[in-house]
């Protein structure tokens, strides 16, 4: 996804290292992303789920999506999630926030209400109509709560201004009811988020992946990407694997303590968990370290985690 056009590779949805006070620490969120650009991703996606969105107050949204702008200095297309409880509120990001720099805005269904399938085709669809960038939807029904249908993505995508979907329901039957639908593959991307069955996703057809523990291994997910492009799947399934059983640091106290570790070991930052959540306890702070510890040691190149 380097050069222009069809979204495809890996698109990191980029962490956001936190100061004492539950701000965001820019200057720790630039480090991450120079990380990630170096490591050859094929873009960074700024203010989304794994980016704490739903923790920051419009003010530091924007403030975050512009460093990753900054910071990218175009190297690789920058996303921006817009997401939130309302079009009226969608809309009033979209204008406040920087016009260069962002490629495409990303948006999941409006949360807190329950929403019909015609609802949400008109809520995207008066959206597209509005933004002056391209849309990619979001699909994330654990999150979110409403569910955009595959026929629903189908009649999204013929509009000329929504460019993909990032799909983070790991329902296989569902991605290929998805793949079934008569979508302009030419230029409506499919990318995958569930973080355990990326492997599957690309060998189906998918056109690229995003997950939030990209963060901590970038390296393994391009080199997964890579292996499926050039048809290796075996050697994609065997560095899912990898993954997946590194991916445990974010399940033993969630992804925002794991993450808070891997900041601390990485010198990135303080912590990615804000308040209501506390720290990880010194049990799960040792269990974490201890499986970061082994991935890192593992890596072709270190991280040098200490």
């Amino acid at each position: 996804m380097k050069e222009k056009g069809k979204l495809k590779g890996v698109i990191v949805p980029a962490a956001v290292p936190l100061r004492g006070d539950d701000s965001p620490d820019l200057e720790a969120y630039a480090d991450l992303i120079r990380r990630l650009v170096a490591e050859g991703v094929d873009g960074i996606f700024a203010n989304g789920s794994m980016g704490g969105f739903a923790f920051h107050t419009d003010a530091n949204q924007q403030a975050i999506v512009e460093m990753a702008v900054e910071t990218v200095a175009g190297r690789c297309p920058v996303l921006a999630g817009i997401s939130d409880t309302s079009l009226t509120r969608v809309l009033q990001k979209a204008r406040a926030w920087p016009r260069a720099g962002i490629d495409a805005f990303v948006v999941m269904p409006p949360y807190y209400f329950i929403y019909a399938q015609p609802d949400l085709e008109r809520y995207f669809l008066r959206m597209a109509d509005a933004l002056e960038r391209p849309l990619v939807l979001y699909e994330n029904p654990r999150l979110a709560r409403n569910s955009i249908a595959p026929a629903t993505i189908a009649l999204l995508a013929k509009h000329p201004n929504i460019i993909g979907v990032k799909h983070s329901h790991d329902d296989v039957p569902t991605w290929q009811s998805l793949l079934a639908e008569p979508l302009p593959r030419e230029r409506f991307a499919l990318i995958c988020g569930a973080e355990k069955n990326m492997s599957t996703a690309l060998r189906l057809g998918f056109d690229g992946i995003t997950g939030g523990f990209h963060n901590v291994v970038p390296d393994l997910a391009t080199a997964l990407y890579a292996a499926a492009q050039r048809g290796d799947f075996q050697a994609a399934d065997a560095i899912q694997s990898r993954i997946n059983a590194a991916y445990a640091a974010f399940e033993i106290a969630g992804g925002f303590r794991g993450l808070d570790v891997f900041f601390r070991l990485s010198g990135i930052g303080a912590k990615a968990s804000p308040a209501p959540f506390g720290p990880p306890t010194p049990a799960d702070w040792q269990r974490i370290e201890a499986i970061l510890t082994a991935v890192d040691a593992a890596a072709d190149t270190p991280r040098s985690l200490s």
